[in-house]
């Protein structure tokens, strides 16, 4: 009898395949390096918004916090949490 001591990772790609295409349809994203460019542009985005609240008025820094606020929350839905549990455990293995 063969033993599949590999079993559990592939459960956990079949996982990740389902987790990656709720991903994609969530935010039309097809690709990890796709997905990483995207919140990489997000950030770079709510650092300038950050940067230009300097030379606002108060009502112009309320619309740019709640504009950062907002681009952080999609960035944390956007994060892959089922791949970095996946990398953690294959990390654990070696």
């Amino acid at each position: 009898m063969k033993h599949k001591p590999y079993k559990h990772i592939q459960d956990l790609i079949d996982d990740l395949k389902k987790d990656h295409a709720k991903h994609s349809e969530y935010a039309g994203i097809g690709s990890y390096k796709h997905l990483g460019f995207t919140i990489l542009s997000m950030l770079n985005s709510c650092q300038t918004h950050l940067f230009s609240l300097e030379n606002q008025g108060s009502k112009e820094e309320e619309e740019i916090r709640i504009d950062i606020y907002n681009l952080l929350e999609l960035i944390k839905k956007l994060l892959p949490h089922l791949e970095f549990e996946f990398l953690d455990r294959v990390l654990v293995e070696d």
